[in-house]
């Protein structure tokens, strides 16, 4: 369903193409994903047993959108504009898939080496406030991103195929995104859009295929800002085409003026659903409930209100307009309730909600049917660790936000020299402390890399130093307002799907802890090929951690996780492999921390 807005219009017609032989239209700068939805389709391929999947993620993360683009296999619909495209397929996969087919040339020689002074991987809030304090300390900088268009998650764009006519149709966000892209570039950041990241190696070199070559870059210093995905909570029904990530849907509609359907739900925790659900009302989609696991704002939630509203005023005043909007629009709010399961056959029709109790389960006598074709889940991020765990970088777990945090000191340095960490990627702190870091991060690094900071860029650090301290007491208090039972595996049952890529189990991840003695997650790896898929164990990675760990009675920490492995992200063979004789030898990829076999994921 495409939307219509005020001040925002198509800079071209749209053009046709086809779907499994079906006319369609689509605008050659909008995304697979964004064409298909818009023309109603939301199943993308086929798993191995038949049955249907689409977009999930959003991000190019879960690569549960793969399509055939004019007979090319494995195109990630969510990361690829449509262009000239003639004909789009659905890609069946009645058994194991064909290797990945992205068009990359064989290698004759070994591929090129850059050595900027300071590289930053992620073009987000972090790797943009980080590029800008670099270039204006007058260092040498080189940028990589994944998207076609920088900005990140928070500070996505309107795509290319959309323009703004009227200044007011931009939101803080939009203008703020833009205003520091456009630094950036004016400051003569070298900048590689679509360059996908695979490799971190020791002495700080990273590897990766940058507009379908191989590239890699040995800088001086390096800034990890890669970011954060979205955590996932299974129940069943969970990979029903239609169930996708709040952020996905945020991304339809922020960049394409895509709904994703025409009877929405949004649900999960934490403050981004709010948001998407308001932006999507305001937007002229339907929006029918937003389901939140945390309580209402009540009398013992006030503490934590007032704290958040005293550190960041703006945020606070923005949360209450989004509830605001969907009262007005009559969106039923469900709080302390849950996504139970979805239904449906070649997609989501209908989804199950049900109150929990303060251990997450739910009340069965109280569940309740939402008819929805577009089920928009959020249950908060996970950091994007894997380049700085492939180097080194000492990471503690957080139980509280059930991720990793990295170990770094105020200046964002890690335990590994020449290594920085700022934003998600180390550690969950929203977009303002990203930004906040960003800068520090760069600074130092300047300074290491002996440049002097001009006067108005020390005292700019300064400032950030003390704003940063208070965004983390906002994101501290904000938590404490979405506190919720506790979510992980309360809603699977025995064949519910755990591990998307490899369609593992949960009865099968518990067949090989308790039956088979599987004591890691790597021996259920091995067991059960789950976290061996294209997404590399993302998604499933910390339910079984926490299966593991509760079979074990052992605390989770950084071991208790799927060792990172090259390629961090599926490339074409020809970009790691030049030539018998002139490829990577065995020795290249000695240096990756990866855990004893008999350990390691």
């Amino acid at each position: 369903m495409r939307l219509a807005h005020a001040g925002i219009q198509p800079r071209a017609p749209l053009r046709e193409l086809t779907f499994d032989g079906r006319p369609i239209s689509g605008y050659a700068d909008e995304t697979i994903a964004a064409c298909l939805i818009a023309n109603g389709i939301r199943a993308f391929r086929t798993d191995r047993a038949g049955a249907p999947r689409g977009m999930y993620c959003g991000m190019g993360v879960c690569f549960e959108c793969l399509v055939r683009v004019d007979g090319r296999e494995n195109v990630r619909a969510c990361m690829t504009t449509l262009g000239d495209a003639g004909r789009i397929e659905t890609q069946d996969v009645p058994g194991r898939g064909p290797a990945m087919t992205v068009a990359a040339p064989r290698l004759a020689s070994a591929p090129p080496v850059e050595e900027p002074e300071l590289l930053i991987v992620g073009g987000g809030p972090a790797g943009l406030s980080a590029a800008r304090a670099a270039a204006l300390a007058g260092c040498d900088v080189t940028l990589l991103d994944e998207r076609a268009h920088l900005g990140g998650q928070y500070f996505k764009q309107l795509a290319s195929s959309h323009e703004f006519t009227m200044p007011a149709a931009m939101d803080r966000q939009f203008t703020a995104g833009r205003d520091l892209i456009d630094d950036v570039r004016r400051l003569g950041v070298t900048i590689h859009e679509e360059a996908l990241v695979w490799g971190a190696f020791s002495e700080r070199e990273i590897c990766a295929l940058v507009g379908g070559r191989a590239a890699v870059f040995r800088p001086q210093a390096l800034i990890i800002a890669a970011g954060a995905y979205e955590r996932a909570v299974a129940f069943p029904g969970w990979t029903r085409p239609g169930v996708m990530s709040t952020g996905a849907a945020q991304t339809l509609l922020r960049s394409h003026r895509v709904a994703a359907g025409s009877r929405i739900v949004v649900g999960g925790n934490g403050p981004l659903n709010f948001q998407v659900a308001a932006e999507l009302v305001d937007a002229g989609a339907n929006v029918v409930a937003v389901v939140e696991a945390a309580s209402g704002l009540g009398i013992r939630r006030a503490p934590a209100a007032l704290a958040a509203l005293f550190h960041t005023p703006h945020l606070m005043a923005a949360g209450a307009s989004y509830l605001r909007r969907l009262r007005r629009a009559s969106v039923d709010l469900h709080y302390r309730h849950a996504l139970v399961e979805a239904h449906g056959d070649d997609r989501v029709a209908a989804v199950t909600i049900a109150p929990v109790d303060a251990t997450g389960t739910p009340v069965a006598r109280l569940r309740r049917d939402i008819e929805t074709d577009a089920l928009c889940v959020g249950f908060g991020f996970l950091p994007a660790n894997e380049a700085s765990r492939m180097l080194g970088c000492r990471h503690g777990y957080d139980p509280a936000r059930s991720s990793l945090v990295i170990e770094k000191d105020g200046d964002c340095q890690t335990t590994v020299p020449g290594v920085y960490v700022a934003g998600d990627c180390g550690g969950m702190g929203g977009a303002l402390v990203a930004i906040e870091e960003g800068c520090i991060a760069a600074c130092h690094a300047a300074r290491a890399l002996g440049r002097e900071l001009p006067d108005g860029l020390a005292a700019e650090v300064r400032r950030r130093r003390r704003r940063l301290a208070s965004h983390r007491r906002f994101q501290s208090a904000l938590w404490r307002l979405f506190r919720a039972p506790p979510l992980h595996l309360q809603f699977a049952i025995g064949d519910t799907v755990i591990c998307r890529c490899e369609e593992v189990t949960l009865g099968m991840v518990r067949e090989a802890v308790s039956g088979g003695g599987c004591g890691s997650v790597g021996a259920v790896k091995r067991v059960t090929r789950a976290g061996m898929g294209r997404c590399q164990g993302r998604y499933c990675g910390l339910p079984i951690a926490r299966l593991v760990a509760e079979a074990t009675g052992e605390a989770l920490n950084e071991m208790s996780f799927f060792a990172p492995r090259p390629p961090i992200k599926p490339v074409p063979i020809a970009a790691i492999a030049h030539d018998a004789d002139d490829g990577y030898s065995p020795d290249h990829f000695a240096g990756v921390p990866l855990r004893p076999a008999e350990d390691g994921g």
